[in-house]
């Protein structure tokens, strides 16, 4: 019985050559800007077949560490926020199903300053019309709020649009005028 199920023990996958090893190793030491991933390419385009969990598994203890992180532009956009929140708004819908059949449509600001959000309005049919009254009105009472609101609206003595609301003078504008 004992024979019958002895059987010679699996070998398991082939071991990566000495030759590959050393060039896996080498490009990664001589290019560290470089991940796994970019070594797995470069040894897909000289035509070694190696999966990127081996040159990971390679690099790793070889010690070039990993590549670095290359985000200029997250950093650039968040130096940009932090510069300009103080006048930020930033506006959206979402939508709320309720019990019955209906789905409701909620308009918010929030200030990027301080992360303030303002639920202006809820509606079951929202319109652009809507959604520009909804704006103006918030910012109206923005301004009356904080009379130096360092935003894109400002008054102007003597001209402006007259709402069907009374804010007469009230004028939306671009940040550079």
């Amino acid at each position: 019985m004992k024979q019958k199920w002895t059987q010679p023990p699996c070998t398991g996958r082939p071991p990566l050559p000495e030759e590959i090893r050393n060039l896996i190793i080498r490009l990664g030491t001589e290019n560290s800007r470089w991940g796994f991933r970019r070594v797995h390419g470069e040894l897909r385009r000289l035509g070694h077949k190696v999966s990127p969990a081996t040159v990971r598994r390679v690099l790793r203890p070889a010690g070039p560490g990993p590549a670095p992180r290359r985000q200029p532009a997250r950093v650039e956009w968040a130096a940009f926020l932090k510069a300009q929140a103080s006048g930020l708004l930033a506006t959206d819908l979402f939508h709320v199903d309720t019990i019955s059949p209906q789905r409701l449509y909620a308009l918010f600001i929030m200030e990027v300053r301080t992360r303030t959000v303002h639920i202006l309005a809820v509606t079951a049919h929202p319109t652009a019309a809507w959604a520009t009254q909804q704006a103006r009105q918030f910012l109206w009472q923005l301004v009356v709020q904080r009379s130096a609101y360092p935003g894109p609206v400002r008054r102007e003595q003597g001209q402006g649009t007259r709402s069907e609301h009374g804010t007469s003078g009230l004028t939306v504008s671009s940040a550079e005028s």
